[in-house]
């Protein structure tokens, strides 16, 4: 399905979500750097959970689009985060998505992650200690 943007924000008052309307907003330094982009119905409210990050301060522009539904927005979220290369969104650092690529994505690390989950899930812990309950005793 191809993105089709309602309109396009740059530096004027946003307003909330209309509807089903979801924004895609990014966020740059006074450089055009872009430093975040993310997903709300609600950006302004959105960007005041923000300010508790260290890089708030940096913030000098944003543009907010808005999309019709919020699987368009994330679709178009997904495409920024793989193509632009946001500062402070981990997905898209280049060392998390390197880290990702290398590590995470490999056929054997999927596989090591899904025995793990099926050990958990079966209640092994992979500790060779005994489990303790919250009393600290030993449930053996």
């Amino acid at each position: 399905m191809t993105e089709m943007p309602l309109h396009t924000t740059h530096g004027q008052m946003i307003q909330r979500a209309e509807g089903d309307e979801v924004a895609l907003y990014r966020l740059f330094d006074a450089n055009h750097q872009l430093l975040y982009v993310g997903i709300s119905k609600d950006p302004m409210g959105r960007w005041r959970e923000h300010v508790a990050n260290s890089w708030w301060r940096d913030v000098a522009e944003y543009s907010v689009t808005w999309y019709p539904t919020r699987a368009e927005a994330r679709a178009a979220e997904k495409t920024a985060l793989t193509s632009e290369n946001a500062k402070h969104n981990v997905h898209s650092a280049p060392c998390h998505g390197a880290y990702w690529k290398a590590v995470l994505g490999t056929p054997e690390a999927r596989a090591q992650r899904a025995a793990r989950a099926s050990q958990i899930a079966k209640g092994h812990r992979g500790s060779k200690r005994p489990a303790k309950n919250r009393e600290g005793v030993s449930d053996e």
